[in-house]
C-alpha cells in the first residue's frame, strides 16, 4: 500500500503523510529500531501492537492514540493479524514552523513520558474523523496549503495535551529514586552520542556515582551502563540498517575511537558484528 513508501517519507520533501494501515505496513517498516524523523500519531481502532517507543516497551491497543515525538526511536515488535491504526506524519520542517516546543510546552513533558493514552470511544470517533479528514486530502493528491496543515498538526497537538491535562496520565508523582532515573534517561537521550561514562552523568545529577548506580539498580534492575548502552546500540541498529553509512562513519558518529573497538562493543551486546548485523535480513 502507499504507505509504506510514504511513511520513510519524512526524509522527502512532503509536508505529511495519512493513510490506515489494515496490513501492518507499520511494523514491516519498523522491524527494527528506527529514528523517527518527523511527529507520528497513530490512533488504534481494533488489534493489538507491541511497541517500544525510546527504551519502554508497551502495548497499544483499541482506542489508544499514540504520539511519537521527532528524534524518538521506535520499534515495533508486533501487530496483531486484525489491527488496524490510522497514521498520520508531518515533517521536521513543519514542526519547526509551529515551534513545536513553546506550541507544546504546557504537556510536552506528558507526551514524553506517556506517549499512549486510552481514550473513550466518543473521543476516539472523533479523533478518528479529523485523521479521516487528512487521510482524504492526501488521497485526492492536490498539496494542501501548508499553514492549513500547520493548523492540523496544532489541533491534533493540542486535542492530545488537552486529553493529558484533564486525566490522571500527567498527575502521577515519582518519589525521589524514580525522578532521578527519569532525569538520568533525559540526559542519556541528549548526550548518549558523546558521553558514556556514569561520572559524567552523576555530575550531571549532582549526586555520587555510586548513588546513581544504586539508585538505578533498585528502580528499574539494570545498570546505568545498561541503559546507556541500550540507546547506543539502537541508534547504532538504526544507521546499519537505515542508512548507506559505512561502519566507520557510524563508530565516529557515536563517539567511539575507532572501527574494532565498536565492534567489540556492539558485538558484546548484540551478539553478531555490525557487517553480520547489516547482512542480517
Amino acid at each position: 500500500m502507499k504507505y509504506i513508501d510514504d511513511i520513510n517519507l519524512f526524509k522527502s520533501n512532503k509536508d505529511f503523510v495519512a493513510e490506515i494501515d489494515m496490513t501492518g505496513s507499520l511494523g514491516r517498516i519498523y522491524h527494527y529500531p528506527q529514528r523517527m524523523e518527523g511527529c507520528l500519531f497513530l490512533l488504534c481502532l481494533r488489534g493489538e501492537c507491541d511497541i517500544t517507543i525510546h527504551l519502554s516497551e508497551h502495548k497499544i491497543q483499541k482506542n489508544d492514540i499514540v504520539t511519537i515525538l521527532p528524534e524518538t526511536f521506535v520499534h515495533v515488535h508486533r501487530q496483531s493479524p486484525d489491527c488496524r491504526l490510522y497514521l498520520i506524519g508531518f515533517n521536521k520542517e513543519l514542526l519547526n514552523g509551529i515551534n513545536l516546543f513553546n506550541s507544546t510546552m504546557n504537556y510536552l513533558s506528558a507526551l514524553i513520558d506517556t506517549p499512549i493514552i486510552p481514550l473513550r470511544p466518543e473521543i476516539t470517533e472523533l479523533f478518528q474523523d479529523y485523521f479521516m479528514l487528512l487521510i482524504k486530502m492526501k488521497r485526492m493528491g492536490a498539496k494542501p496549503n501548508k499553514d492549513l496543515i500547520s493548523t492540523m498538526l496544532l489541533t491534533i497537538l493540542h486535542g492530545v495535551g488537552s486529553i493529558h491535562q484533564n486525566t490522571n496520565v500527567t498527575t502521577r508523582t515519582f518519589n525521589r529514586g524514580e525522578e532521578i532515573v527519569k532525569r538520568l534517561v533525559q540526559y542519556i537521550i541528549k548526550h548518549y552520542t558523546k558521553e558514556r561514562s556514569v561520572a559524567f552523568y552523576a555530575d550531571l545529577l549532582h549526586i555520587s556515582p555510586q548513588h546513581l548506580s544504586t539508585t538505578v539498580n533498585k528502580i528499574t534492575g539494570k545498570t546505568v551502563t545498561d541503559i546507556i548502552a541500550k540507546l547506543v546500540i539502537t541508534d547504532a541498529e538504526a544507521k546499519l540498517k537505515s542508512t548507506d553509512l559505512t561502519i566507520q562513519e557510524i563508530a565516529y558518529s557515536l563517539n567511539f575511537p575507532d572501527i574494532s573497538f565498536f565492534g567489540k562493543y556492539f558485538k558484546r551486546y548484540t551478539g553478531m558484528s555490525p557487517k553480520q548485523y547489516r547482512e542480517n535480513g
